[in-house]
């Protein structure tokens, strides 16, 4: 999936109840995935940078790069290939995401349509999904150049700036027939369903209008989500327990809590979300910083961008540390344990595409005394030595 789709991947939300509100009000999902697509929108192949724009001269400075062994499309493949595990890793058959991974959509399509047409919700939720990449549409202009100026500007190496060109490239690429019959096929299938799923919904709520008098569109959310969950569904318990903390209300905060235990038992989100409310003090005023940052590093070395970002600090130095407890040494090694997993694309299109645009600030060792830095650089070294390669493999990106 080509013009965009890898990276609006990165804005659908896969829950059941996403579902139901791409059946209830698609086309203003279209809208919002088409708009904060924006970013890997493109200008269609064979269409060139303005000639003598900034756009063009960002193009022809680093034209000349040499490609290394990890070639241009070996590296986007990797990138579509570890966006897809991560929103599908946990829903889709394995032998389904590998198709998936490669783009033969007819032959996921197979495997999946089956079980979603005996009412399995993660099939249900990975083929609306995919839908929804399907229909977004490019942007009739190209943010290319622009984008690969940003990460010249910013510091970007010259490799990374040939990969982050690269992917735009590809993703400019009109779809293949063998894409555009796939992601026919799948409206099809979807189309097939959207009775069958609406109806699921209505019968777990009991009634025919999704809203009762007076509730809102979160608590018709909290409603399904609890009468759908199966114990044992670490996704299902995450979801709920970030809608019922959406909602804020301390019964909902005391349940939320006994959820993201459970769930963070298996899922390192969990682990990250939970910390959050350790450091804050919910559902009571007493915060708990020790389990939450204990909590963080798990999650981290489990490949959690959100608790790897909280450890490293935030991007630039005026934004509040997340939990300011963390040393400086440990902040730094953090910091280069995320700048490592950066550098191979582990967190797919848009992470990639980010951290070449905005890599953001990290602790200087120059700034710190002696002692400090000499313990930021071994610790750098230790964890580097001892997690990364295993962050690497848990993420797909070895």
């Amino acid at each position: 999936m080509r013009r965009g789709r890898a990276i609006a991947l990165s804005l659908l939300v896969l829950a059941g109840a996403a579902t139901l509100l791409y059946l209830l009000v698609r086309s203003g999902q279209q809208s919002a995935v088409k708009q904060a697509a924006v970013a890997g929108d493109g200008r269609r192949a064979g269409q060139p940078p303005v000639a003598g724009s900034s756009m063009s001269a960002a193009l022809r400075d680093h034209a000349g790069v040499p490609r290394t062994a990890d070639t241009a499309h070996s590296f986007t493949h990797r990138l579509r290939c570890v966006q897809l595990r991560f929103f599908y890793g946990r829903l889709a058959p394995p032998d389904a995401l590998a198709l998936l991974c490669e783009g033969n959509l007819l032959a996921a399509l197979k495997i999946l349509a089956p079980l979603a047409e005996a009412g399995d919700r993660h099939a249900i939720n990975v083929l609306f999904g995919v839908r929804i990449a399907c229909d977004s549409k490019p942007s009739p202009t190209s943010n290319r150049g622009i984008m690969v100026a940003l990460a010249q500007k910013n510091g970007a190496s010259s490799e990374t700036v040939q990969r982050l060109d690269d992917l735009l490239a590809e993703e400019e690429l009109d779809p293949t027939a063998d894409e555009l019959e796939g992601c026919r096929r799948i409206a099809m299938e979807t189309m097939k369903l959207q009775p069958a799923v609406v109806r699921q919904f209505t019968d777990t709520l009991g009634r025919v209008e999704p809203k009762d008098r007076g509730q809102s569109e979160l608590d018709v959310k909290i409603e399904y989500d609890r009468k759908m969950l199966v114990a044992g569904d670490a996704d299902g318990e995450a979801g709920l327990a970030t809608e019922l903390l959406q909602k804020g209300s301390p019964e909902g905060q005391r349940e939320a809590m006994a959820l993201l235990r459970e769930a963070a038992k298996t899922l390192p989100s969990a682990k990250t979300e939970l910390a959050q409310c350790l450091l804050k003090g919910c559902p009571t005023p007493e915060p708990d910083p020790t389990e939450a940052h204990q909590l963080l590093m798990d999650a981290a070395s489990a490949g959690d961008l959100a608790a790897l970002r909280i450890l490293a600090g935030p991007l630039y130095p005026s934004v509040p540390h997340l939990d300011p407890n963390v040393p400086a040494p440990e902040r730094y090694a953090w910091s280069q344990f995320l700048q490592r997993l950066n550098e191979e694309g582990c967190f797919g299109p848009s992470g990639y595409a980010t951290w070449a645009i905005l890599p953001g600030s990290a602790p200087d060792p120059l700034a710190m005394s002696p002692a400090e830095s000499a313990a930021a650089q071994a610790r750098s070294a230790a964890l580097l030595a001892a997690q990364l390669n295993k962050t690497r493999a848990l993420l797909g990106c070895d």
